[in-house]
């Protein structure tokens, strides 16, 4: 379900927020700000009547995972079609296919078995996925959430190896894994993200990453890029 809708009036972006996501990834980062609050719908004549008031130029549909809602076809055609506005998945692990104008997938891991082991589901889908959207003219960025001695280098290769293959410039970023309660992994160092990144840059021209401490994380609204307000 869509539960919210935020504004940010420097970057003129709405984000449209989805509930539930069909991966149970064992590090996801949404467990560590899951305050037990009640989260509440909102409509989609809700959603459309907001978006239709703001100055826009850009919607982002978030999660969660996004795709998993069956609303979401009709709320992307009413941003391109009746806003006439760009409409981008601001983060998607991938399962699913959607009419927008840029994805940002979350490559999880190349290794099936490891990605079976880390989200619960084969990631064969997601990354035929991914080449379909990218055959389609959506506009593809990809991601990965580095953990090491789990998710580490040859991970970050194999998914480098995998995107390079379809565009060697499409955009990289790779995450910096927060620990989750309850998970083996350690936070990784500047260094390791470091090492990850050149690693990836020998295949890709546009490789980032971030590493964020745990209070970071926690004050991503400090950062102008992610600062908005509620509006629905």
């Amino acid at each position: 379900m869509f539960y919210k809708v935020t504004y940010n009036m420097e970057f003129k972006r709405a984000n449209v927020h989805n509930n539930g996501c069909n991966f149970r990834c064992r590090g996801c980062s949404y467990k560590l700000k899951n305050g037990g609050q009640e989260i509440k719908p909102v409509g989609l004549e809700q959603i459309k009547k907001t978006l239709g008031k703001l100055d826009v130029d850009r919607v982002h549909f978030v999660g969660g995972e996004p795709t998993t809602n069956p609303e979401l076809p009709e709320l992307i055609s009413f941003v391109k079609n009746d806003l006439g506005v760009y409409a981008c998945l601001g983060h998607t692990n991938g399962s699913n296919i959607v009419d927008v104008d840029e994805s940002n997938v979350s490559i999880k891991s190349y290794t099936d078995k490891l990605h079976v082991n880390y989200t619960g589901a084969s990631n064969a889908n997601v990354l035929k996925n991914f080449e379909k959207a990218y055959s389609m003219g959506i506009k593809m960025k990809a991601s990965t959430v580095f953990i090491p001695d789990h998710i580490d280098n040859d991970e970050i290769e194999k998914i480098a190896k995998f995107v390079a293959g379809i565009d060697e410039s499409i955009p990289y970023h790779i995450v910096g894994y927060v620990p989750v309660p309850g998970t083996p992994w350690r936070k990784p160092g500047y260094e390791d993200m470091k090492k990850a990144s050149r690693i990836a840059k020998r295949y890709l021209k546009n490789v980032t990453f971030s590493c964020l401490s745990k209070e970071e994380f926690f004050n991503l609204s400090s950062d102008s890029r992610y600062k908005s307000v509620r509006v629905a």
